[in-house]
């Protein structure tokens, strides 16, 4: 079943942008900033990253989580009208640090995102709405070969491409990425359920980050 009725369900808005040369220092000071601001207006958790490797990889990532979209517009309304937030977006303007993809929302479809673990793998799959139930399905049975609270998913809400779906494998480290992938990579189970969610969608991307 969808994550609806009962459930928690967070919404997140996230940005992502590619430092410009010279401008990386920088650009992380006003993305910790701006979510300083988001934290202060309702954020129950935040989260700055880098990419590491895979798609994207060297540009920077900012992530506010929210209790409901309620919370996050109200939120965001507010963060807007803060002066220091103000003076970040005209600094962005004046003076840009990077090149930058967003704002846009997305919300839980599968458990939620730990913003706190040190290591994203995120797998983003292009899939029709239609496949989100089947899709739940084959999550729950990768989690129930994958230590606890390993995976989760979100799908965009107000974005630019809504037939997205994002896998989040969260990590203590990079070597326990590792030793995951070493062995998950060896379960006939695991590489089967791969190829059910083939079926569903196309895995259309892959990165690797970590927060900083």
């Amino acid at each position: 079943k969808l994550k609806l009725k009962g459930e928690t369900m967070s919404a997140y808005i996230f940005l992502s942008a590619t430092p410009l040369p010279r401008k990386s220092n920088l650009l992380e000071t006003r993305m910790r900033t701006a979510l300083g601001v988001m934290a202060q207006k309702g954020a129950t958790a935040t989260r700055c990253w880098r990419v590491v490797m895979g798609d994207n990889a060297g540009n920077f990532g900012m992530g506010a989580k929210f209790e409901d979209f309620e919370t996050a517009f109200c939120a965001y309304e507010a963060a807007m009208l803060d002066p220091l937030y103000k003076e970040i977006t005209k600094q962005r303007w004046d003076d840009p640090a990077g090149k930058g993809v967003g704002p846009f929302m997305m919300r839980d479809l599968y458990e939620t995102i730990d913003l706190s673990a040190p290591v994203h793998i995120v797998r983003t799959y292009q899939m029709s709405r239609s496949k989100l139930t089947q899709a739940i399905e084959i999550m729950r049975e990768i989690s129930k070969i994958s230590p606890p609270h390993t995976l989760s998913a979100a799908v965009p809400v107000i974005a630019s491409r809504m037939d997205r779906v994002g896998a989040i494998y969260h990590f203590d480290s990079m070597a326990s990425a590792g030793k995951y992938m070493d062995e998950m990579s060896m379960k006939p189970e695991f590489q089967e359920l791969l190829k059910q969610a083939s079926n569903l969608g196309t895995l259309v991307r892959a990165g690797f980050n970590i927060r900083i």
